[in-house]
């Protein structure tokens, strides 16, 4: 039997072994008396089982099969070894988790955010909400030199919820203390070289074995860089060995070389390149495993991570062939004695700190932080309330990453925040093209605390036929950064036509101008409430007239203004729950106007488009997304508008059409082109239904109704809703790398004979600022 098993040995050393070895009852009876040369055990006594899992990103899932049918036999380990996804299931195994429990964890689990930085906008707080998920290229700029983007995933997800998972273990620091020994091994990208993990930070130990790189960022621990273990030692069978496992239970899911009439393309033979010498190391560790085990795993990819119930249905596969093999080693365990029993580690509940304290913040001190954290010192919290607090710091947009930890002893424990700071000042850039501005280029700058501490100051520029140009500085007030002043500067251009019965008989050019002072407070994360005063130059000049009543006209007005804003969406990008809403009341005072070459035949009395006493604007606005299922939302809309100064036409107006808003004066109408119509008083809504088909791309039913008009007098608001206009849409989107693209075809229904009947188009590629 010696000379057997050496052959086997043998052959597994020469290649790739087959997906199981299937060694008899024989055999496994001589490794339980201990005769195969290099054991530890003695004879008669329990050896010790040790279970290898190797990396595979999504394909590692199957190892959670194989614990089913280990735990189906009464198979448990006495020890885990495993690098980057064999490290994660690996080390939650080894601390309770169970392989149904994993199971769901990763069927249900959103991996699109896990990997990623991203957080739901949700947790954004109001004034950075627009800054989210909107730019094509971002780059930082920190003592005097840019720092180009690095494309890696800072890892601020997968931190949180390795910490949040392995909260059992926060008081053992020895890993050979857990309730199954286990180890894990990530790269010294230094030295090239395995890096074992056996104690410290178990959630940090696991994020170090799972940093690919080009993906992940690398970790740091005692001055070594560490990253994905998979690179050099993706089966770390010698780790168990060095543990005291006598018999190895062997789990591969690793790359396996690729043949040569297979190396056809540039990503095959870049990943080959990239595995070579982890898949030697892997040959070289096989011959010490007794019980291997390689799943089917032709048919998946690495980043499969949607397909878990079917790849841990192929390792429960796998592990089924070796289903007699494994009954007869549980069962001559068995014979040879228990277990001791094991630590049960308890899951907690809730948390208490006696302290919190912040490091790694250079720019931003520990008590502004803090004042934005909404736990204290004292009181009881569970691990999602410290989650979603944690988000919510990531929503100021002024870190990379916050990860936390828990330390000191159990009775009085601390609550560690460590913070990745981003950069002071950031340039985002997009492209953008639509049928109203038609291409145009994006460009976006803010650095943080620049005059003042707690400050933000901005530049955004959209670059096309109709240009828009802000600037803005933001100070807040209090650690709590609730209370803020903000000064906003613009400059747009937009075309407004006059059209009747679908005819476009004139058009002007606005060009505005404005400063705004506001004084805000937030009153919780998705709401803010302002007051400010506002100084506007509106100038008009016709485009398109068979007679221009002027060449041009400029309006200055003085402003008071207060609003009322909400925004809890899911995403910037094809939202699909959440409502955004707005209210303002502006009261308006002409300060004087300017008019250039006046067609004579214009009269100019009281009620003359260029005279006219202070009046009143009322705007409101909201949409809702309300979900049905995963994939399909109904969106609610609705708007109301008055201009309580009808006396003058081109003073102040809204522009109704367009599927999205593209001015500051836009009401979004389904079956109108971009400001097809000019009103001074607007109530309506509508209806619409979305669905995702998939993950990034959808299909929309909307339908706009609304009453339009322009009232002779405040008392006759409601008699001059005259027009009545119906739309109907139909939209297909797409998420793509240079942004949202969506195509609507759309038109009225019904326009009191005011409004062609014909079919629109409106096309938008890119992000919007």
């Amino acid at each position: 039997m010696k000379k057997a098993l050496a052959s086997l040995l043998t052959a597994l050393s020469q290649g790739r072994p087959p997906a199981l070895w299937p060694y008899s009852a024989l055999a496994i009876f001589l490794l339980l008396l201990g005769l195969p040369a290099g054991s530890t055990a003695q004879p008669h006594q329990r050896p010790k089982v040790g279970l290898v899992l190797s990396g595979g990103a999504a394909k590692g899932m199957a190892h959670v099969g194989v614990l089913k049918v280990l735990e189906e036999v009464g198979l448990e380990p006495d020890i885990i070894t495993g690098t980057s996804m064999g490290s994660i299931i690996g080390g939650l195994y080894a601390i309770g988790y169970r392989s149904d429990t994993l199971e769901q964890l990763l069927a249900n689990m959103d991996w699109d955010q896990v990997l990623s930085d991203r957080i739901d906008l949700r947790n954004v707080v109001f004034e950075e909400k627009d800054y989210f998920e909107n730019q094509l290229f971002e780059i930082g700029y920190q003592d005097r030199e840019f720092l180009p983007p690095t494309g890696l995933i800072f890892g601020h997800q997968i931190d949180n919820l390795l910490t949040s998972l392995t909260l059992p273990a926060r008081n053992v620091k020895d890993f050979s203390q857990l309730p199954i020994a286990f180890r894990c091994v990530a790269a010294d990208i230094v030295e090239g070289q395995p890096y074992p993990i056996s104690s410290g930070n178990l959630a940090h130990a696991m994020r170090a074995s799972m940093a690919i790189p080009t993906a992940f960022t690398p970790v740091i621990q005692d001055s070594v860089i560490l990253i994905d273990g998979g690179l050099i030692r993706n089966f770390p069978v010698q780790e168990a060995k060095d543990l005291g496992a006598d018999i190895i239970i062997g789990v591969y899911t690793g790359w396996v070389k690729a043949d040569a009439k297979d190396l056809e393309n540039f990503s095959t033979i870049l990943l080959q390149s990239g595995f070579l010498l982890s898949v030697q190391d892997a040959e070289a560790q096989m011959p010490l495993v007794d019980l291997y085990i390689e799943p089917d795993l032709s048919g998946y990819s690495a980043q499969d991570f949607g397909q878990a119930r079917e790849i841990i249905g192929q390792g429960e596969a796998a592990a089924r062939k070796a289903l007699p093999a494994l009954r007869e080693l549980s069962a001559r365990l068995d014979q040879l004695g228990t277990t001791p029993p094991k630590t049960v580690l308890v899951y907690p509940d809730s948390l208490c700190f006696e302290e919190i304290r912040v490091e790694g913040n250079q720019r931003y001190p520990e008590q502004e932080i803090l004042g934005k954290f909404d736990i204290a010192p004292g009181e009881f919290y569970s691990p999602t309330d410290i989650n979603a607090q944690i988000d919510v710091l990531m929503g100021t947009n002024t870190f990379e990453k916050i990860s936390f930890s828990i330390e000191g002893s159990r009775g009085s424990p601390t609550l560690v925040l460590n913070c990745t700071e981003r950069p002071p000042t950031l340039f985002k850039m997009a492209v953008n093209y639509d049928n109203y501005s038609n291409a145009g280029f994006l460009f976006h700058a803010r650095t943080r605390n620049a005059l003042l501490a707690q400050s933000r100051l901005s530049a955004t520029a959209a670059i096309s036929e109709n240009y828009r140009l802000f600037a803005e500085y933001l100070k807040y007030w209090g650690n709590s950064q609730v209370h803020s002043t903000r000064l906003l500067l613009g400059l747009t251009r937009d075309n407004i036509p006059i059209i009747q019965g679908d005819i476009r008989n004139e058009e002007y050019r606005l060009i505005e101008a404005f400063a705004d002072l506001q004084f805000q407070k937030r009153l919780d994360r998705d709401v803010m409430a302002s007051l400010g005063i506002q100084y506007e130059q509106l100038q008009f000049s016709p485009r398109v007239s068979s007679a221009a009543p002027f060449r041009s006209l400029s309006y200055n007005n003085f402003n008071i203004h207060a609003r009322l804003e909400r925004n809890t969406l899911d995403r910037n990008i094809f939202p699909t729950s959440g409502t955004r809403l707005g209210l303002e009341v502006k009261g308006i005072r002409n300060l004087g106007y300017r008019i250039k070459e006046i067609s004579p035949s214009l009269p100019l009395d009281a009620d003359s488009l260029v005279s006219f006493t202070p009046y009143l604007k009322v705007a409101f606005q909201a949409e809702s997304f309300l979900p049905l299922n995963e994939r399909g939302s109904v969106r609610l809309r609705s708007f109301a508008g008055l201009v309580s100064n009808p006396s003058n036409t081109f003073g102040d107006f809204f522009l109704i059409g367009a599927p999205a808003a593209l001015t500051r004066r836009s009401i979004p109408f389904y079956g109108l082109t971009a400001n097809q119509l000019v009103a001074q008083v607007a109530v309506g809504g509508g209806l619409g239904y979305q669905h995702f088909f998939k993950k990034n791309m959808f299909y929309a039913i909307d339908l706009s109704t609304g009453l339009f008009g322009r009232p002779l007098n405040f008392e006759d608001t409601l008699n001059e809703l005259r027009l009545f206009v119906a739309g109907a849409g139909v939209s297909a989107g797409v998420n793509t790398l240079i942004g949202p693209v969506k195509l609507t075809l759309m038109m009225p229904v019904s326009g009191s004979g005011q409004v062609g009947k014909r079919l629109r188009a409106f096309l938008n590629i890119g992000h919007r600022f």
